[in-house]
Parts: C-alpha cells; structure tokens; sequence
C-alpha cells in the first residue's frame, strides 16, 4: 500500500472519528464479540482507503461503510466451519438459553448467507436495526420499490422454506 498524502490521511481519520463507532456497532451485532467487532472495524477502515479514491460521491460514504461492514462480517462469519462454544452465549442471551440462541444464530447466518448481497443489506436494515424503508432507500441509493422487491423475495423464499423472519427474531 502506498503512503496516503496529508489531505487524504486527514479525511481518512476525520471519517474514522466520525464513523467508528457506527461501524463497530455493526460489526459487534454480526460477530458477537468485542474483539473481533474491532478487528472487523479496523479491516473495515482499511479498506477503506483503497477505495475512498473511487468513491465518487462522498455522501455515499455512509452507506459504503455499512454494506462493507455487513459483507466483511458476514465473509469472516462464513470463514467459521462449526459452531464454537462461546462464553457469552453461556448465560441467557436476549431471552433465550444458550442452545436456542446459539441456533438461532447460525439458521439466521444460513438463511441469509445464499443470498445477494443487496439482499442481505435490505433483510438487516428491515429486520435488525429496525429502518423503515424510505430510510433504507436513503441508506442505499436504492429505490423504494427496489426495497420492497427485495423483501418481498425474500419473505417468499422464506415462506416456502416454512420459515419467517418473525420466527427467527
């Protein structure tokens, strides 16, 4: 990697102050665990700065940052071949015992793992952070309706799955 210019380390960094913490949030739902949250964040950075110089609309930044995060965390989630016992998850998590949330974790990580990217984008900002969807489109860049379809896709393939995101969440 080649040595940023003044102009470009000082953006780097005042996005960074800026975004952070934003990004590690994501990072720590997707990966359950502090560390990794942060490991995923700085990656997430680096990144980053390859690609600030093609980012052409830096409004879109934002959005860039949280479609990077989500698809690097859902990659390293991928990267685990098995479940792995996890002390956090010892104790009752949100409610439910160890196993079921354990379960539930990994049928979330495979039901949404097959699916596009875009996809999986509109499914977490629906389903895990609560956006209604003219803010998702504000989000993304992608148009209401796009939004809809996407859900409405993935609601289908659900339904014939036997399965709804209410039953999961």
């Amino acid at each position: 990697m080649k040595a940023l210019s003044k102009e470009n380390e000082l953006e780097i960094r005042s996005l960074y102050e800026r975004y952070a913490s934003l990004v590690h949030s994501r990072c720590r739902m997707l990966l359950k665990s502090e560390d990794e949250a942060w490991d995923a964040t700085q990656e997430v950075f680096m990144k980053l700065i390859s690609a600030l110089p093609k980012i052409n609309k830096k409004e879109s930044i934002y959005s860039w940052l949280l479609s990077t995060s989500t698809n690097h965390c859902f990659s390293l989630l991928r990267k685990k071949k098995h479940l792995e016992f996890d002390e956090e998850y010892h104790t009752e998590s949100r409610g439910l015992p160890q196993e079921k949330w354990m379960a539930l974790k990994e049928i979330v990580h495979h039901f949404l793992s097959p699916w596009d990217s875009k996809i999986r984008e509109v499914v977490i900002y629906t389903y895990f952070d609560g956006y209604r969807q003219e803010e998702i489109a504000k989000i993304t860049g992608m148009g209401e309706s796009t939004i809809r379809r996407h859900l409405t896709r993935f609601k289908r393939k659900c339904a014939e799955s036997g399965l709804s995101m209410g039953d999961l969440l």
